[in-house]
């Protein structure tokens, strides 16, 4: 190939241990690869512009995007067994509250405002905020509540918030399935055989001999610094959904991708 392949991921500790060796070199790659990363609503939006031959994105993102653009891969992906987006706040809020509450999420084109949406679909205020900004905006009562993601799920409590729902945990209670978070897809006209071999070949490497290399390059992306909220994270969406996509999990992402195309109240705003 005589370019190189774009490849657009999160700066979240679960995309960079698992391309880390790819990154660092620590692995071969037979494709030449440049690597870029992004905020996970600035990734959706570069999904839609077919702005990266290979792209991170939200599974809601994935469900609207017409089919002819990306083909999901069967590696790189963030389910929730149990676990997801938490809908956080500094003081407690009831149900009905939640209506005219302002809610903070991380952008509309994310599976955790779609999650929102499935667990309280009366909500009118909402706000698009970057993600690193959620937390902050709700502890100098911006927002009266916001929906987290990433390693935000380990750390509200610094910010004096307290969870209302795990909205992860409620849409597998309603549903039966783990919660689609985010996948990895490419363009449809490229052949990834090769570009699947070497993630695999990467995570690994990650898994089996994590070097100080690969610890500095996810210390280095990460939004919380602390080495043990980064595992927990890394612990939490990176397992044998990420080497290769379940039979379970193929289900989850067709019943949600289903699910989003069915109501276009989700992203007919």
């Amino acid at each position: 190939m005589s370019r190189s392949l774009k490849v657009a991921i999160s700066p979240c500790p679960n995309d960079t241990f698992a391309w880390g060796p790819l990154i660092l070199g620590e692995v071969p790659s037979r494709l030449p690869l440049h690597f870029i990363y992004a905020d996970i609503e600035e990734l959706n939006h570069l999904a839609q512009q077919e702005a990266a031959d290979v792209i991170k994105l939200s599974f809601f993102q994935y469900a609207l995007l017409p089919r002819r653009k990306y083909r999901l891969l069967p590696i790189g992906a963030a389910l929730g067994y149990g676990a997801g987006p938490l809908l956080v706040s500094r003081k407690p809020l009831s149900y009905e509250a939640l209506q005219k509450a302002v809610i903070g999420i991380p952008g509309w084109h994310t599976t955790a405002y779609s999650l929102l949406r499935f667990f309280a679909p009366h909500a009118e205020n909402l706000k698009a905020v970057l993600y690193s900004e959620l937390m902050p905006s709700v502890n100098r009562g911006e927002l009266d509540a916001a929906v987290i993601i990433h390693e935000s799920r380990f750390t509200y409590a610094e910010y004096g918030l307290t969870a209302l729902i795990d909205l992860g945990a409620y849409w597998s209670e309603k549903t039966g399935y783990p919660v689609p978070l985010g996948g990895i897809a490419a363009r449809r006209e490229m052949p990834v055989r090769a570009l699947v071999r070497g993630f695999r070949r990467s995570l690994r490497k990650a898994w089996r001999e994590p070097s100080p290399a690969l610890q500095a390059l996810i210390s280095s992306h990460a939004q919380e610094i602390t080495p043990a909220v980064q595992k927990s994270h890394i612990q939490l969406y990176v397992g044998p959904d990420t080497y290769r996509l379940s039979s379970t999990a193929r289900a989850a992402i067709r019943y949600y991708v289903h699910w989003v195309r069915s109501h276009p109240m989700l992203w007919k705003r």
